[in-house]
C-alpha cells in the first residue's frame, strides 16, 4: 500500500474494545504504515471527520486520494488494496 494512511479513529485505550480498534489491528497485521489520529469523544467535536466524509462517525481511513469510512467498509478497501499487490 503506497503512501501513508492516516486513521481518524477514538479515544479507546485498547485495540480490543472498539470498531476502530479493528482497523487498526488488521493494519499493523498487514504491515501498512500509518498515522493516527485520535478524535474527541462527542461527536460533534470531530468537524475534521465531516469534512471528509460528511459525518461524524469514526474510524476514518485516509490513503492519498480516497477516504473510507465505516470499519466494513475499510477491511474491504484494505483487502482490495492487498489483492492489488504484486507478489
Amino acid at each position: 500500500m503506497g503512501g501513508v494512511a492516516t486513521l481518524y479513529r477514538c479515544k479507546a485505550p485498547s485495540d480490543l474494545v472498539c470498531r476502530c480498534g479493528k482497523v487498526a489491528r488488521r493494519l499493523r497485521a498487514m504491515e501498512i504504515d500509518f498515522d493516527e489520529v485520535r478524535v474527541p469523544f462527542l461527536k460533534r467535536d470531530r468537524p475534521e471527520v465531516e469534512e471528509l466524509t460528511g459525518q461524524r462517525w469514526v474510524p476514518v481511513l485516509v490513503h492519498g486520494d480516497e477516504v473510507v469510512h465505516d470499519s466494513h467498509r475499510i477491511l474491504e478497501y484494505l483487502n482490495w488494496i492487498k489483492g492489488q499487490e504484486v507478489p
